[in-house]
């Protein structure tokens, strides 16, 4: 029992001296490549209006919002061959897989954080991205032509 106990003490020593923390990893990592956010920008307003726009998270809203993250995940994935847009075209298509499955009634935080923390993967920031709902421009309302009366 103290022979196991030690063998055990000394792994978990050796397991411990092993993780100092400063490990390098940056030869491993894929080149991290930033995207023109002003290329992608109809792409980009319109999935925020589908993230933070307060209105009911229905059915047909779900699908329109995956089907613009998986549009958004072939284009970034064609710009060039890279790992990193391949592992972020990835994160796209998994979040795009979220929000189809996201019931109406849950919160919708955890999906608003993934796509602003992919968002700010990809591109520079920039001041019209929306971070909630606040921050969304008003629709504008269409103007109905009127016609001259006629006396």
């Amino acid at each position: 029992m103290t022979r196991w106990r030690l063998t055990v003490v000394a792994l978990a020593g050796a397991t411990l001296a092993g993780c100092q923390g400063n490990a390098d990893f940056s030869d491993v990592a894929p080149k991290t490549i930033t995207l023109s956010a002003e290329e992608y920008q109809p792409d980009i307003m319109t999935i925020d209006r589908l993230v933070f726009d307060e209105k009911p998270f229905g059915f047909e809203r779900r699908q329109e919002l995956a089907a613009k993250l998986q549009t958004l995940a072939r284009r970034i994935r064609e710009k060039m061959d890279s790992q990193f847009l391949e592992l972020e075209s990835l994160e796209l298509k998994r979040l795009a897989e979220m929000a189809k499955g996201l019931d109406p009634d849950s919160p919708r935080a955890p999906l608003q954080n993934q796509w602003m923390r992919i968002r700010s993967n990809l591109f520079d920031d920039r001041a019209w991205f929306a971070r909630s709902a606040a921050d969304l421009e008003p629709i504008p309302t269409p103007v109905r032509a009127v016609s001259p009366r006629s006396y």
